[in-house]
C-alpha cells in the first residue's frame, strides 16, 4: 500500500520512492500500461504462471495515479493470470470511466465471456508472442484466432514480442484487419540504434498506418543507467507517426518473464521512479504540444476516452 514521505514532493508506494513530476502533466493524462496483482484469495495466479509476483493492488495504483498526477489508465492483463481476466475488470470497474484494459483470451473463451469483457471496458487484446521465434506455426494460429474476435468487437491487438519475432511476423502483422500496439518501444535495441535492421521494420510497420507504439518501459530496451540511448528511437518514432504513439509505465515494474519458472519465491518489482520517468520523456521530446498529445490525444483516440474540454 502507498506510504507518504515527510517530503510531499516523493512518495513511497510498493516500497519504491517516485518523484511527483516536477512538469506540468495535461488534463487527461493516460498510462497506457500497467498492470495489478492480487489480492490472491480472491485473484489467484494461474498454476502454469512463468513467474510469481507480490501483490499490486488496484488501491496502490490510485495512489500512483494521484502522485502522477494522471486521470486515466489502461490496465493490461499480465500472464500470471493466462486468460482469467477476472482481476484486471475489477480494477477496470473499481478504477471507473477513466480506466480501460487489455484482455488475454484463449479458444476456449466463450462468445458470452468475450461481450462481457466488451461490456467492462476491454479495448484490446494481448499477445505474448516472445516465445514465437520457437514455434511459428502456433504464433500464426494465435494471431489468426486473435484477429478474427478484434474485428468482431471493433479491439485492436497488443503484441509483446522481441523485435526479432516482430521483424519474422511483419508481413502477417501488416495484413491484420485490426489496429496493431507494440508495446515497449517494440522490443527494439536500443543500442543497436535507428540505423538498424529491426528499427526499419518497426518504422516500416508504424509508416503503415494501423500500428501503434508503446514507448513504454525504456529499461527494457537499454542498459544505459541514464537510458539516453533510447531517445533517438523515440524521435525517430516521432518523425514518422506521432499520432500513434502512446505513454505507459509498465508500473509496478515486474520482473518475471519468459523463462523465469519462479513459482515458490516471490518476484520483487524493479525499482523505478515513474515520475521521473515522465519527465525524462518531456525532455526527450523537446515539445510541450506533443508531450500532451502523446498522453491525451493519442490514447484517447484508441482507448475510447472523451478527451477534456
Amino acid at each position: 500500500m502507498a506510504e507518504h514521505s515527510s517530503d510531499d514532493t516523493r512518495v513511497s508506494i510498493l516500497r519504491v520512492v517516485h518523484q511527483r513530476p516536477a512538469i506540468t502533466i495535461p488534463p487527461g493524462a493516460c498510462d497506457c500500461h500497467v498492470h495489478v496483482f492480487g489480492p490472491t484469495e480472491r485473484f489467484p495466479y494461474s498454476s502454469s504462471r512463468p513467474y510469481t509476483p507480490a501483490p499490486a493492488l488496484v488501491e496502490d495504483l490510485m495512489a500512483h495515479q494521484r502522485i502522477l498526477g494522471l486521470e486515466r489508465v489502461v490496465v493490461v492483463q499480465p500472464s500470471v493470470y493466462g486468460s482469467d481476466n477476472r482481476c484486471t475488470l475489477d480494477a477496470i470497474a473499481r478504477l471507473g470511466e477513466g480506466a480501460r484494459g487489455v484482455a488475454v483470451i484463449d479458444p476456449q473463451t466463450s462468445l458470452g465471456d468475450l461481450e462481457t469483457l466488451a461490456r467492462s471496458g476491454i479495448r484490446g487484446l494481448r499477445l505474448n508472442l516472445a516465445a514465437a521465434a520457437a514455434d511459428a506455426p502456433a504464433a500464426l494460429r494465435v494471431l489468426k484466432h486473435a484477429n478474427e474476435v478484434a474485428a468482431q468487437f471493433g479491439w485492436h491487438i497488443q503484441v509483446f514480442a522481441p523485435i526479432e519475432v516482430i521483424q519474422a511476423l511483419r508481413r502477417e502483422l501488416r495484413q491484420l484487419d485490426v489496429p496493431l500496439v507494440l508495446d515497449h518501444f517494440a522490443g527494439v535495441h536500443a543500442s543497436a540504434g535507428v540505423k538498424s535492421e529491426g528499427f526499419k521494420v518497426l518504422v516500416g510497420l508504424l509508416d503503415s498506418g494501423h500500428c501503434h507504439v508503446k514507448v513504454s518501459a525504456p529499461y527494457l530496451v537499454s542498459e544505459q543507467p541514464s537510458l539516453d540511448e533510447v531517445a533517438p528511437l523515440l524521435r525517430g518514432l516521432v518523425a514518422v507517426a506521432p499520432q500513434r504513439l502512446l505513454w505507459g509505465s509498465n508500473w509496478p515494474h515486474p520482473l518475471g518473464g519468459v523463462g523465469d519458472i519462479t513459482r515458490g519465491p516471490v518476484s520483487m518489482f524493479r525499482e523505478i521512479d515513474d515520475g521521473a520517468a515522465l519527465q525524462r520523456l518531456a525532455r526527450w521530446l523537446e515539445d510541450d504540444t506533443l508531450f500532451a498529445r502523446i498522453l491525451v490525444d493519442n490514447p484517447a483516440a484508441l482507448y475510447g476516452f472523451n478527451n477534456p474540454t
